[in-house]
């Protein structure tokens, strides 16, 4: 399959809607639980945003590896 470099596919746009409300639901337990331990709001933030970064970052290596055992 082809696809040119300006239009993403429309499973590359499913994908990367998928990845990022995956990830903003993780990131959003992760500061609901670090703020009920007492934190504060900024700590909860940064932890929320750690969480994001790294599940976003497994989400895609997981599309790409999937990506990459098919072809």
């Amino acid at each position: 399959m082809t696809t040119s470099d300006t239009s993403p596919s429309g499973t590359w746009v499913l994908w990367l809607l998928i990845i990022v409300l995956f990830s903003t639901l993780i990131a959003a337990c992760v500061a609901a639980l670090k703020y009920m331990t007492g934190t504060g709001i900024a700590d909860a933030i940064l932890f929320a945003g750690a969480a994001f970064g790294a599940t976003a970052g497994l989400c895609f290596a997981a599309v790409g590896a999937v990506t990459a055992l098919r072809n």
